[in-house]
């Protein structure tokens, strides 16, 4: 688990500062599963992240982020959403609790675990990173600006 959030804060931090390197080599084992899982799959570029490698890609036109693994095992992928596309009750509290903050970057994150929100929400001040499985949004990191 602490892997994962480790990768999750990277990969947050990647999205805002890195572009995806079309040269990166991927390997056979990864590239395999990549293909097995997602055959329609357009217009992807590979990256690398602590340790992972990260293939940007779309399918049905939507955004989508999968995290290899060297072992070719698929530990995270990920799907940039808007506010709208969170449920009804995820909105609420998020404008209730955050409502003084500007929404950056969402997120549905699946992994092993299963699947969760992430949010990141700043302000002036700070920036802060959240996340939920539910309706109600818990903080991973905040960061002083």
């Amino acid at each position: 688990m602490k892997r994962i959030i480790i990768t999750l804060s990277a990969f947050f931090m990647l999205l805002s500062t890195y572009s995806f390197a079309s040269d990166v080599k991927v390997s056979h084992i990864v590239m395999q599963s990549f293909k097995a899982r997602f055959s329609d799959a357009e217009n992807v570029s590979w990256s690398q992240a602590n340790g992972f490698t990260v293939a940007e890609f779309t399918v049905d036109e939507k955004k989508q982020y999968a995290y290899f693994n060297n072992a070719g095992e698929l530990t995270v992928l990920a799907e940039p959403l808007t506010v709208n596309q969170l449920s009804k009750s995820q909105r609420a509290n998020l404008n209730k609790t955050y409502g003084n903050y500007t929404v950056v970057d969402i997120y549905r994150l699946e992994d092993s675990e299963g699947v969760k929100y992430y949010a990141v929400v700043e302000n002036s001040a700070k920036k802060i990173i959240l996340s939920t499985t539910t309706n109600q949004w818990d903080v991973v990191k905040t960061t002083n600006k």
